[in-house]
């Protein structure tokens, strides 16, 4: 898995940082912590050094390896030791040897249009997600392009978080297209349950009050999935036309995880204007699952 953090100055990046590690610690993923310099001019190699967003990154790295112990880090950089290597037939010796790290942590700065670059450097690092902050008071923005975060999750062919610093997630709302849900989702959204130690809600998608018979049995999948990993989720069912007031009333306290997929019930059911209103109004944190 790799995963992509973006961050910029502001206090909610911290969150973006501390929500990384909590995933990287579960999946052990190759992760990057990139940040955008606004300011193309201002970008050579002379100016970047001096740049104080350089010692941003290197805070945020600092937090990130705090999550992990010393001796059992896949990031840890530092494993040295003696090892007998065998040279040739009947020839041993004892060398002192320093193995790099198991797992990557890259910390990369750009300089460009902030969404934009962000997404560039998703597609380049074939990233698995793309994990994020924002200003909720003022509608979840960045502060040099205040529609960033909307423009990432809809622009991402990746899956996106959005971060919230708001409070404990105590519950994770599920909203899937049961008909072609993939595995790699069902983990992910595992990972999410597992690290907030949050109650699991499924909730699957219907035009009318009763679900085809394929469907009806692929949700019992969905559920037998979770009850072999100890999870016990409550299923709800809700109609399409139904489906965007009732996200808006569950936003206010669980972390709504969309399983949007290019051909999904879903997709067809939320437009990327919806999506939007949903992440500029959620009072929690926002998955996009792709």
């Amino acid at each position: 898995m790799r995963i992509l953090c973006a961050v910029d100055e502001n206090s909610y990046s911290e969150y973006a940082i501390r929500e990384t590690a909590r995933l990287a610690i579960n999946t052990w993923a190759n992760v990057t912590i990139l940040a955008v310099h606004h300011d193309t001019a201002l970008m050579t190699r002379a100016a970047a050094r001096d740049l104080d967003l350089v010692e941003t990154l290197r805070r945020y790295r600092e937090l990130f390896l705090t999550h992990f112990q010393e001796s059992g880090s896949p990031y840890d950089t530092k494993r040295c030791g003696y090892e007998l290597i065998m040279l040739a037939n009947g020839v041993w010796e004892d060398l002192y040897l320093c193995r790099s790290s198991m797992k990557e942590l890259k910390v990369r700065l750009r300089a460009g249009n902030m969404s934009k670059s962000i997404l560039a450097e998703a597609k380049k690092d074939a990233s698995d997600l793309i994990v994020l902050g924002c200003d909720h008071d003022k509608g979840c923005t960045w502060k040099h392009e205040a529609a960033l975060p909307k423009k990432v999750v809809n622009g991402a062919n990746c899956s996106a978080l959005v971060v919230t610093a708001r409070k404990k997630i105590k519950e994770i709302l599920c909203c899937l297209d049961q008909e072609s849900v993939s595995q790699e989702t069902l983990e992910m959204v595992n990972q999410m349950v597992t690290i907030h130690k949050a109650r699991l809600k499924i909730v699957g998608l219907s035009k009318g009050k009763e679900l085809k018979p394929d469907v009806d049995k692929s949700m019992q999948f969905i559920l037998d999935y979770y009850l072999a990993r100890e999870i016990t989720p409550s299923i709800s069912i809700v109609d399409t036309s139904e489906l965007e007031s009732f996200l808006a009333q569950e936003s206010e306290q669980a972390l709504i995880a969309l399983v949007m997929g290019k051909k999904s019930l879903l997709s067809k059911t939320l437009s990327k204007k919806k999506v939007d209103k949903l992440v500029e109004a959620s009072r929690s944190s926002v998955l996009i699952l792709r």
